[in-house]
């Protein structure tokens, strides 16, 4: 009995999902495009003093603050209309390779672009001095068939905690400031 009751909800449940599905014979509907505006990035990082500028120093005999970077950054446009849409991205950067280090950063944004092609988001960041949160804003330029993105983005200073010898000691990791370029075409 429990197993034809079971079958019998689980089917009920299972044709009703369908009794939401609406169709209409209007062909006039506009519905919003999903864009893909993904593409390559170059920029350049300063990192504030912090301990993120010593580790590289005394790790890597890197003397500057400034990091090239390079990478890829992936992004769809979802939801919204002409106004407003919202963004998911993923940034993957290669960082260094003017010093010849390798020093790698992964981004995951979640944010909005508005129709004057500003936009902002916020999410994780991985690097080497750990996990953390960046900002980004900036504006993208449409050219017809082709984006080209300005951005700058912002991965404040993580206080930290190090224990050596039995002694605790706490430092700051360092801002870092990027800014970058890149372009997309469109493919509509």
């Amino acid at each position: 009995m429990k197993k034809i009751f079971l079958t019998l909800l689980c089917t009920s449940l299972y044709l009703n999902s369908f009794a939401q599905i609406q169709y209409s014979d209007d062909d006039n509907l506009s519905y919003p495009q999903v864009k893909n505006l993904s593409g390559p990035r170059v920029g350049i990082t300063f990192v504030t003093t912090g301990q993120l500028t010593r580790d590289l120093k005394s790790e890597l005999g890197l003397n500057s603050q400034f990091i090239s970077q390079f990478g890829y950054q992936f992004e769809k446009q979802v939801m919204g209309d002409d106004k407003i849409a919202g963004l998911v991205e993923g940034i993957a950067f290669i960082g260094g390779l003017e010093y010849g280090l390798f020093l790698p950063s992964i981004s995951g944004l979640f944010g909005a672009r508005f129709s004057s092609g500003y936009e902002f988001a916020v999410g994780p960041n991985i690097s080497l001095s750990g996990a953390t949160l960046v900002l980004g804003a900036g504006r993208t330029l449409d050219l017809g068939n082709l984006y080209i993105p300005i951005n700058i983005a912002w991965v404040p200073s993580v206080k930290k905690e190090k224990t050596r010898a039995g002694q605790t000691e706490t430092y700051n990791t360092g801002h870092r400031f990027t800014l970058t370029i890149g372009f997309n075409f469109n493919k509509r």
